[in-house]
């Protein structure tokens, strides 16, 4: 397969589940860019950048904290000590948005919605939530990269977050699971082992 410039995120986890994620919008990303670089930050900041790969399991919880200081900073916060601008929550909200769930059924494989695919149960809360975060980490990675640099950072965010990076569509990618699933070797007679 020959990558293209688009840096969709294809990330197993789960029970034979594989998220497809398409990366936010440069729009998106300049609305956001302070607290998407401060969570970076943050993350190398204190070591857990890449080390054991921590990183992609609390990005998401960074990205949180990261958001309330900024709030803070702009006093934006109400009685209860949380944002008013809701700039953190719709940039999750996006990232989920833009987020499927291909879940392997007994026709193939079915592309769904996160929040499909919650009420359905064929993910939990807290599946949803190390995901968010290795989303978070490949966001917070990716996007604030130079053009030029960009697909390398991806190729090594996605490798440490333990996923790929596809430029297929969530149904070629679906398809392309369908046929790479392992077949069980056939045994060989009797006659044909070593003595």
């Amino acid at each position: 397969m020959q990558i293209t410039d688009n840096l969709n995120l294809a990330l197993p986890f789960g029970d034979g589940l594989t998220a497809f994620h398409s990366p936010i919008s440069r729009a998106i990303y300049e609305q956001n860019y302070g607290v998407i670089n401060a969570t970076r930050a943050a993350l190398s900041r204190k070591g857990i950048h890449y080390q054991m790969g921590s990183g992609p399991r609390i990005a998401n919880l960074v990205l949180k904290d990261e958001g309330l200081k900024d709030a803070a900073e702009r006093d934006s916060l109400d009685a209860q000590g949380q944002p008013l601008d809701g700039r953190t929550p719709a940039l999750l909200a996006e990232i989920k948005r833009l987020t499927t769930v291909l879940v392997p059924g007994a026709s193939g494989y079915e592309n769904m919605p996160i929040d499909v695919a919650i009420s359905q149960g064929k993910i939990d809360a807290e599946d949803w939530s190390e995901l968010e975060a290795a989303l978070v980490f490949f966001t917070c990675h990716v996007m604030p990269a130079k053009k030029m640099d960009r697909m390398g950072i991806a190729k090594a965010t996605a490798s440490v977050a333990g996923g790929s990076i596809t430029s297929s569509t969530p149904m070629d990618l679906a398809a392309s699971l369908q046929t790479s699933t392992k077949v069980e070797p056939t045994p060989k007679p009797v006659s044909s082992l070593p003595v």
